[in-house]
């Protein structure tokens, strides 16, 4: 669709909306359009429709969309990152009737509301967030900084990663310490050792989260160094069982090798969290839906459910591969029967830019096992400090920090970085 509009200014407002409804590549500014929008009317097929502000603007272009299109956002006109912040100011009526919301999505965020009140989080709690950003082989839909392929001394990042938290001027009691990447099970056991040794020398916490993600790079000696350092979580990360749909985004998955990990990680008593990618190209619905076999038999305690998000940086745009909108909607519906008759709860929920079909990231727990990070860390509640390569720090008085984006600068600025963070950390503390 070609689009002329005459306030630039408003041009991140036009395009979140249309991109509910088009691809990317089908949204065209230009001198003249389709679509037409001055300061206060839309020009479309003929008909002129009028707005007073921003909102209006955006509410009228979905529904001139709707009828466009016939296809209805289960978000509406909804594309912020985290709509559960909504229900802190308005009631679902509200939120339904201004932004279009479905009722089956008003109820998922009530659901999600009402799982994490059986919580209890402290403003002024700090949690910890360790990088390691070394990866195997790069998946196809990831977007990451990440350094790819065995040819990279990883002990001398984890020297660094130790340095930093030797230095860093947190309190000893942590809320949670979350350890990602990447792909953080791809370093050596001896560094494993070394970090987590250094990490419990001087720091105690409620949880303690390990992504293990990629089977290929766990054996049994590796999944005891977690358990009796203290980890008492683990991700293990299948993002679908179909064999020829992973290996099309560039990863090999043994499944042979994923069951035995699964059953010995399940045996050390580990909460094991399984993710999915709805959306994968080439995967239908009915591909998708075959998961939930190998999934019931499972019973993970905790399994998230990520919506394609096509992001710049990754394969999939370069090569502009796109999921499949109708198959995605598909698949949210089988997840929704299949979480309900598993007794799987919804716990946090967050949504990103450019994601399939409008939908969600959404995480599903059994039983009382919600993951506090996760909750932290998408509803923004308690401060974060983050260590490694492109970590980032934010904490609850707004201030903010991101470590450097590769690893040269990451080692050169080490010093800087660290005093900066510390600096952070007294100044709330005062």
């Amino acid at each position: 669709m070609k689009i002329y509009l005459t306030n630039k200014n408003k041009r991140k407002i036009v395009y979140d909306i249309l991109n509910i409804f088009y691809d990317d590549k089908e949204i065209i500014f230009a001198d003249d359009g389709d679509l037409i929008i001055l300061d206060g009317e839309i020009k479309f097929c003929g008909h002129t429709y009028f707005y007073e502000d921003n909102y209006q603007l955006k509410a009228t272009l979905y529904n001139i969309l709707v009828r466009e299109t016939g296809y209805k956002s289960p978000w509406g006109m909804l594309t912020g990152s985290k709509p559960s912040k909504l229900l802190q100011k308005q009631s679902p009526n509200q939120i339904k009737e201004k932004y279009f919301v479905s009722d089956e999505k008003m109820d998922l965020l009530i659901d999600v509301q009402n799982e994490q009140n059986k919580l209890e989080f402290d403003k002024d709690n700090f949690n910890l967030y360790i990088n390691i950003p070394f990866c195997p082989t790069r998946c196809e839909y990831c977007s990451y900084p990440t350094i790819i392929g065995p040819n990279h001394d990883k002990s001398e990042y984890i020297s660094y990663l130790i340095k930093e938290i030797n230095e860093i001027n947190l309190p000893q009691n942590l809320d949670t310490i979350y350890i990602g990447g990447g792909t953080p099970s791809y370093i050596s056991h001896e560094d494993l050792k070394k970090l987590l040794s250094t990490i419990n020398s001087k720091f105690t916490y409620k949880e303690f989260t390990f992504e293990a993600g990629r089977e290929d790079t766990l054996d049994k000696e590796k999944l005891e160094i977690l358990k009796v350092n203290g980890v008492d979580r683990i991700s293990l990360n299948p993002q679908t069982f179909n064999e020829k749909i992973i290996k099309s985004v560039g990863r090999l998955q043994n499944m042979d090798h994923f069951l035995k990990m699964y059953k010995l990680a399940q045996d050390l008593g580990f909460i094991i969290n399984m993710d999915f990618i709805v959306g994968l190209v080439g995967e239908t619905s009915k591909d998708f839906i075959k998961n939930f076999d190998t999934l019931e038999k499972l019973s993970p305690g905790n399994i998230t459910f990520h919506a394609l998000a096509t992001k710049a940086g990754s394969k999939y745009k370069e090569k502009n591969k796109k999921g499949s909108i109708d198959g995605a909607l598909a698949i949210s519906e089988a997840i929704k029967k299949f979480t309900e008759k598993n007794s799987y709860k919804p716990y946090y929920l967050y949504r990103q830019k450019n994601i399939i079909s409008n939908l969600e990231n959404i995480g599903y727990q059994s039983g009382n096992t919600a993951q506090r990070y996760n909750i932290i860390i998408n509803e923004e509640i308690e401060n974060v400090i983050g260590l490694g390569m492109n970590a980032n720090s934010k904490l609850m008085n707004g201030k903010k920090y991101r470590n450097d984006r590769n690893l040269r600068d990451y080692y050169e600025h080490i010093n800087e970085s660290i005093e900066a963070k510390n600096k952070l950390i007294n100044e709330y503390n005062k």
